[in-house]
Formats: C-alpha cells, structure tokens, sequence
C-alpha cells in the first residue's frame, strides 16, 4: 500500500473550528506535530492499515468523536451493539448527534471502523484520539465560511502526550495532530507503520501570506 506522508506548514491550520477547511473542529493547547497522510481512498484501502498501526502506535484504548446523523442513528447503534462497544452522546439537534465510543482493542476497531470510513468519507466528522478521551463540545468563535460566527464546536484539548487521528475530507486522507515525540520525524513516523505500508515523504508549500 502506497502512501505520503508530509507535515503541515503552521499556516494551513488554525486553532478555531472551520467547516471547510483545517479543521473542522477546535483545538486547545499545544500542537507540536501535524500531519497528512493522503495518496490514497479510505473506502478502497487496505481493511488492516488503521487497525494495524493503531496497534503498533500503542493507541488503545481509542476514542472516536463521531458527528452521526438520524439517518446513520441506527447502524452505528447496530455496530456497537454487535461489537460490545460502549459510547455515549455529548450533543445533538433534532437530526444530529454528536457520539464518543471507546475502541477498547484492534478486533473491535476492526468491526466498527468500516462505518466510521462511510461517515468520513462522506465528510461528517469522524476523529479519534488514543489513550484518552479528548473531547468536548462547545460554544466557540470560528473561522472560514463561518467567520466571526459563534457556533457549538468539538473542542479537542491537546496534552502532554494527545495524539489525535481525523479521517480528511472526502475519504482521501488522515491527518493526525500530536503531542508525542514517535511522529516527531518523518523517520519515526514510517518506523510506526505496517510492513505492507510503502510511504513516500511529501512536502507542502508554504501558502501565500495574505
């Protein structure tokens, strides 16, 4: 499986939420390392990439933040059921709900993951952090499209060892923010990966300064 792997220019993300660009949620805190790894279409990828390097990364237990629409609803409950997953509401609207659900081992990221690939990919909000559960939602200022607006915003707050995973829009990338010294290089981050995984460093340029 071939990938790239490159890290972004500080300029491509801001800390505020932004619905169409990076990212579509809030960061709090630190945010030493942030990555892309594109070259590829989730839903057509290899099923053991994730699992397997979540395990390698030491990510267990998981945490998904998931924005589930009504029409979604009942699959994931479905899936969660079926994997024995435990989850639980941090917000909703009458057709919208905002899920966390704990990923407790690579058999059950293994089941689940399939659908969080279907909601990513048809670019609802699917994020994951390891170890820990990061998230929130809150009242936040965001930027963008909603420019100055003041909207309910997931709100990840980084520590001392966070690492964060969101599945990119449209399904053709995972971007991953974190706090640990094992995606401090691109050396370290390849040492991290599957042996089928082929990674190829890729530089972004530097946007223009407005």
């Amino acid at each position: 499986m071939k990938i790239e792997v490159g890290y972004f220019p500080k300029r491509y993300y801001s800390s505020k939420p932004d619905i169409s660009g990076f990212f579509p949620f809030a960061l709090d805190g630190e945010t030493k390392y942030v990555f892309d790894i594109s070259g590829f279409y989730l839903p057509e990828s290899n099923d053991e990439f994730i699992p397997s390097w979540m395990t390698n990364v030491k990510a267990f237990p998981i945490y998904f933040c998931a924005g589930v629409s009504n029409f979604w609803q009942e699959e994931f409950e479905e899936e969660c059921a079926t994997a024995n997953i435990r989850y639980h509401c941090i917000g909703n609207t009458k057709d919208h709900s905002v899920l966390v659900s704990e990923i407790e081992n690579e058999k059950q990221l293994k089941e689940i993951f399939p659908f969080f690939i279907k909601l990513g990919a048809s670019n609802d909000l699917v994020l994951w952090s390891s170890n820990k559960n990061v998230f929130s939602l809150e009242e936040r200022e965001w930027t963008g499209v909603y420019e100055g607006g003041i909207r309910k915003a997931v709100v990840v707050t980084m520590e001392a060892d966070t690492s964060i995973f969101w599945i990119g829009y449209d399904g053709h990338s995972i971007t991953t923010i974190s706090n640990q010294s094992q995606f401090s290089t691109y050396e370290k981050i390849t040492q991290t990966f599957p042996e089928f995984v082929i990674p190829n460093f890729f530089k972004f340029a530097e946007p223009d300064l407005m």
